[in-house]
């Protein structure tokens, strides 16, 4: 067996596995390690290697029976047919993305760390690990993020076959004008789809990537609190023995209600315990949950009571609860609100960057919440797709007229390293 050659963008990591253990890997690793093989894939150098592993990974699909495995059986293959590469930059494990001139510097040494004189940290507080690591590491040098919270996703196909949660989603459903154009039975499809998507990231993906960049990357994992007690005790056990940072919920897609959830207190005694900070999704959701009324767990409001009953627990509403194609900054006020009244209410503003542009949404932020606890966030790559890079948000930020520079200072990386325990 001979050891595949590496491309030469990529220092200062292990060797590459032998395409042997690379298709056992793929094959037979557990369903919930969707990235860790994955992620090497982009680092081989050689075409001919990659034509060899296609060859024996493809049969494979028809093979197994798991849609996890088949699903990163199909990122693998991606991977290889498309490897990609990103002009004048290397990566360097443990440290991120420099131009080659950078290497034989002393500007490397320290860079993604805090231990620079006059460091001012620029956190990126929303990301989601979906995009080869060199790519992914050269977008935030090139903007100048210094930290990147990155988010896993635990969702489940088979939820919406819950006939509790069916019914609900039938009800919802029947209220929105939608109703009467498109079969629910449709829409109910096109939600099962979306809940296991092949970019699908775990808590185990989430400590991976955090492990080979723990001076840059904080994690947060992932509870599905639909599930049953013994479910949501054992992801709790997993998020703390990967030492993962916080918690990411989604109300809307893991279909419950956060005013009259059973696992509440467990899950907010765990975060007072161990200081870990919980992120939920507020605001319509994507794809089907656009539909507003099939978004409604997600309304900021419904976390009144739990903010007040453990007011050490820090709890960020993702998106300032203004996202929706339809109705752009729907639940924004209740954030507001909610921040005015609860100091451990923090908001950020992954896909809602727009807000800040908007004089009257900056003044009403300054008046309620604050400019205290408003953290930048991109929803990366997410925003690519819509054609704003890290660079173009981090600089529209900077150039913002709207907030004075102290504020932006804060907003950019000041509360985000405060809250995290960047020093």
């Amino acid at each position: 067996m001979t050891r595949m050659k590496e491309h030469p963008s990529y220092l200062g990591f292990s060797p590459l596995p032998e395409k042997e253990d690379i298709v056992e890997a793929l094959v037979h690793d557990p369903p919930d390690t969707r990235w860790r093989v994955v992620r090497s894939l982009f680092r081989i150098g050689d075409p001919e290697d990659r034509e060899e592993l296609i060859e024996e990974l493809r049969p494979y699909l028809d093979q197994v029976d798991d849609f996890r495995v088949k699903y990163r059986i199909t990122l693998a293959l991606q991977a290889l047919h498309i490897p990609f590469r990103v002009s004048d930059y290397v990566l360097v494990k443990g440290k991120g993305a420099f131009k080659p001139s950078e290497l034989e510097s002393s500007e490397m040494r320290g860079t993604s760390g805090p231990s620079r004189p006059n460091f001012l940290p620029v956190v990126d507080f929303h990301i989601h690990p979906k995009s080869p690591d060199l790519k992914f590491f050269a977008d935030m040098r090139e903007a100048g993020v210094t930290h990147g919270v990155i988010l896993a996703t635990d969702t489940d196909p088979s939820d919406v076959d819950r006939p509790e949660i069916k019914e609900k989603l039938k009800k919802a459903y029947s209220s929105s004008p939608q109703s009467h154009r498109v079969p629910f039975e449709s829409v109910l499809k096109h939600i099962r789809a979306s809940l296991y998507s092949h970019t699908h990231v775990t808590d185990q993906d989430v400590a991976d990537w955090v492990k080979d960049y723990p001076d840059i990357l904080f994690g947060f994992g992932s509870v599905n609190l639909s599930k049953d007690r013994a479910y949501v005790k054992q992801k709790l056990e997993e998020i703390d023995r990967l030492k993962l940072r916080g918690i990411k919920l989604l109300p809307h897609s893991q279909f419950f209600n956060p005013s009259d959830n059973e696992h509440m207190d467990l899950l907010f005694e765990y975060c007072r315990q161990t200081g870990s900070i919980i992120l939920s999704h507020s605001g319509c959701g994507p794809g089907p949950f656009e539909v507003p009324e099939l978004s409604g767990n997600s309304h900021p409001g419904l976390w009144e009571p739990l903010v007040k009953k453990f007011p050490d627990v820090p709890l960020v509403l993702a998106h300032f609860g203004a996202y929706s194609t339809e109705i752009p900054g729907i639940w924004l006020s209740d954030v507001l609100r909610l921040g005015k009244e609860y100091r451990n209410i923090y908001a950020d503003l992954a896909a809602v960057n727009w807000l800040l542009d908007r004089e009257v949404v900056a003044k009403e932020i300054r008046k309620t919440i604050g400019f205290d606890r408003v953290l930048f966030a991109t929803d990366y790559p997410a925003s690519l797709a819509s054609g704003m890079s890290l660079t173009y948000m981090v600089s529209g930020l900077k150039a913002n007229t709207n907030l004075s520079e102290k504020e932006k200072r804060k907003v950019l990386g000041e509360n985000a390293a405060r809250l995290l325990g960047i020093v």
